[in-house]
């Protein structure tokens, strides 16, 4: 009998030494994130250095709650059907407590429903589709709707007193979206509405038409794909009106030609608030470079992902909760507080004018 006590004993004493080696080891092991976007897109290549940016500062500072962050970034081809195989693969992956994006206003529509269903919060960084709003309890975004950015931009757009505006826009979720937002919003006279295809290249018969309508102010919803040779032909071939653009235009700085070009952006790397500027020399010192918008939205999703785990830690339904509380936080891009429907409240845009390579905020706006 006294034997048996003793193996009991010792078998318990092993049991709790397991038991410890295991609590141990959950409280040490990596924190995954999931991430999905189109990364080689220019704002697909400068939303991942956000995301990894944001990940080396915090793992520098130690992780969250003593736990290294591990990065699982798919690339969701900017396709809804890629979207959601990409969205169902990081639901099932146990290790992966949120996902940072989708990118692309059509793939984190096709991908919500994914993560409902498998109830995985996710941040979007730059999909700003109306459709988005309240599409689920577990999807979130940092970046304003296109509903929230058409007004600004139309406004300002008021105030250039263009009396003809035309309208072409990307035939995707992100280009419709936003053009139909902005023509909604806008007072002045719209004098053309015209789609164009997501790999565009040849503008000169769209210069033309806008030209034969006497539009003296031309409002692009589209990436930079479509923009850099949209805004090289219409340089060109002498176009005297405004060019504007939202913040799938940011990468835009880029063409030479570019000078005299606004863009609505949530961020610009003249933002002189201390966060935005901390953000922009840790960027720059990493990759030799100006962020962008879509840099600093990543960044700010990232960041505001770790605040959520560090408050509740890192079960899926407690990041989701935390989220949807109202918490805010400082980030790059301005205060981020998220509302019960995913959208940011309260949160604008910056309209900016492209100047040497760079975007310039616009006094007043």
């Amino acid at each position: 009998m006294e034997h048996r006590t003793r193996v009991t004993r010792r078998s318990g004493l092993a049991t709790l030494i397991l038991l410890g080696a295991i609590a141990c080891a959950e409280r040490t092991d990596a924190i995954v994130f999931g991430a999905a976007g189109k990364w080689d897109s220019g704002y697909g290549a400068m939303s991942r250095r956000g995301t990894e940016l944001a990940i080396a500062e915090l793992n520098a500072a130690g992780g969250v709650k003593g736990r290294r962050i591990e990065l699982r970034a798919l690339d969701d081809q900017a396709s809804g059907a890629v979207a959601a195989a990409v969205a169902d693969s990081l639901v099932n992956d146990p290790r992966v407590s949120v996902v940072i994006g989708h990118l692309a206003s059509g793939a984190m529509v096709a991908a919500a429903p994914v993560y409902d269903a498998g109830s995985l919060p996710a941040i979007a960084t730059t999909a700003t589709s109306a459709d988005l709003t309240g599409v689920s309890r577990w999807v979130f975004r940092v970046v304003p709707s296109d509903s929230a950015s058409a007004i600004s931009l139309a406004r300002f757009a008021e105030t250039l007193n263009r009396g003809r505006a035309a309208i072409l826009y990307e035939n995707d979720a992100y280009g419709r979206g936003l053009a139909d937002a902005f023509r909604r919003a806008y007072k002045g006279k719209i004098v053309a509405v015209i789609p164009m295809a997501v790999d565009q290249t040849q503008f000169e018969p769209y210069l033309a038409y806008v030209k034969a309508q006497q539009a003296d102010l031309v409002f692009v919803a589209g990436t930079e794909s479509t923009g850099l040779p949209l805004i090289a032909q219409f340089r060109a071939g002498k176009f005297e009106g405004d060019l504007l653009g939202a913040d799938g235009w940011a990468p835009v700085v880029a063409e030479p030609s570019a000078d005299g070009v606004y863009v609505g952006v949530p961020f610009a790397a003249r933002d002189r608030r201390a966060a935005a500027q901390s953000f922009v020399k840790a960027f720059s010192a990493r990759y030799g470079m100006e962020p962008d918008n879509n840099a600093a939205l990543a960044y700010d999703a990232v960041m505001l992902a770790a605040r959520a785990i560090g408050e509740v830690g890192s079960d899926r339904a407690k990041i989701r909760d935390w989220l949807a509380a109202g918490n805010s936080m400082e980030g790059a891009t301005g205060t981020i507080r998220l509302g019960a429907n995913g959208d940011p409240e309260n949160k604008g845009i910056r309209i900016t004018r492209i100047a040497r390579g760079t975007l310039e905020p616009v006094e007043g706006q």
